[in-house]
């Protein structure tokens, strides 16, 4: 045999006692003991990790959706708490939604004969609501604003007051209107309505006889946009004759082809309710069956209004969907009491100057910008504005774009 080799296994290895060496041994060292490279358990170590790296990223996934779905749900049980607040002091004026302005301001009722000025846009504001699906007493005042020729009417108030008189100053019907009936017809797929309304359009030339101020006018882009609805429900189109519209044929084949163009740039420059009508069309227009923008042209087009407008919850909606940070924003706008007037649909004005003047006259896009609004909605509201935003994102969850 050869030289004696110590080894791990070797009976003549010192004992251990309690982990160390036992008196009166010298420790030997071990020959041919080999210890592994710490380069190679290293190179180990970060084979185990990357191993782990899509185990821990789906784990985190799944664990932060489940937090971003509570989070949800507990802002969706304050929007509803919240939504039954705004709806306890928001008015109505003969089953529609109407504000208090003018004359009206601190009205309490609305009767006939008297005049009342507060319902002058509320088959537009029936309509947005009643597109929610949550809502049906607003599609109802839609459906009862029309007369039996078909005439639609600015509310069913002034359906039965004849819009308070033949001499009163606004037209009793507009083009703005004719989207709140657009989007009632869109929710409920209401053919009698439809074809009531389409067969007196046709047969009238306009939305309505009195003409004053061109709101009656039907014109090519609305024509274009309701016969798309009426598709889109089964409904019977607009006839669009020379005899009807002969100021608009020579016209129509250049701006159907141009709409998109049109729209953006209405998106771009438009203000105020012009923009805001802007907006409703983008609302409507993914419901239609013959769409008139493609996704990609609709986001981008909705991301544009929000840019421009960032205080403007409506406009972010429609760029973004129904975010957390959206839902959250709505719970930090919305007035808790009744605002002193009950005047307006804050997503379709600008900021009044008296607003931005107590604000310093801010930069766009800046917090004090934003703490004018919140100004202008707790003096303003009409609340409904804010019923409607509510039930657009209640229960909702923004699609991956």
């Amino acid at each position: 045999m050869g030289p004696h080799r110590a080894s791990f296994f070797n009976a003549d290895r010192p004992p251990l006692v309690q982990g160390y060496l036992a008196p009166g041994h010298t420790p030997q060292p071990l020959e041919h003991t080999t210890r592994p490279s710490p380069h190679n358990a290293s190179l180990k170590w970060v084979f185990f990790a990357l191993l782990l790296i899509p185990l821990f990223f789906r784990a985190e996934g799944v664990f932060g959706e489940e937090v971003g779905e509570a989070l949800h749900q507990k802002l969706d049980q304050e929007l509803r708490d919240l939504r039954t607040t705004i709806k306890g002091y928001s008015f109505k004026c003969y089953g529609a939604a109407s504000k208090l302005v003018g004359p009206d301001a601190l009205a309490t009722t609305c009767t006939i004969p008297s005049r009342f000025a507060g319902d002058g846009d509320s088959t537009l504001w029936n309509g947005l609501l009643c597109f929610t699906g949550k809502e049906p007493w607003a599609c109802d005042a839609v459906r009862d604003s029309q007369t039996t020729d078909g005439r639609i009417w600015r509310s069913p108030r002034r359906k039965l007051s004849e819009n308070d008189g033949n001499d009163y100053p606004q037209a009793s019907f507009s083009r703005d209107m004719s989207r709140g009936v657009m989007l009632y017809l869109l929710r409920t797929g209401d053919t009698v309505v439809a074809d009531q309304w389409s067969a007196y359009i046709s047969r009238t030339g306009a939305f309505c006889p009195d003409q004053q101020d061109w709101s009656c006018d039907v014109r090519t882009q609305s024509y274009r946009r309701m016969n798309h609805v009426m598709e889109t429900i089964g409904a019977t189109r607009l006839v669009f004759a020379y005899t009807v519209f002969p100021c608009l044929w020579p016209a129509y084949p250049l701006t159907s082809a141009m709409h998109e163009t049109m729209m953006e740039r209405r998106v771009r420059e438009n203000e105020s309710f012009h923009l805001h009508l802007a907006a409703i069309d983008l609302l409507m227009d993914s419901y239609l069956t013959d769409p008139m923008y493609d996704a990609k042209t609709r986001h981008a087009m909705a991301e544009i209004l929000f840019q421009r407008k960032p205080y403007n919850l409506f406009y972010q909606y429609l760029a973004q969907g129904p975010t957390i940070d959206l839902k959250r924003r709505i719970l930090r706008y919305a007035p808790r009491s009744r605002p002193q007037f009950l005047s307006q649909w804050v997503w379709e004005r600008e900021l009044p100057q008296a607003y931005l003047d107590l604000s310093g006259n801010p930069e766009p896009g800046s917090e004090k910008e934003e703490e004018a609004f919140l100004r202008f909605i707790a003096t303003e509201s009409m609340g409904w504005d804010f019923v409607f935003l509510i039930d657009l994102v209640e229960g909702g969850r923004p699609e991956h774009r």
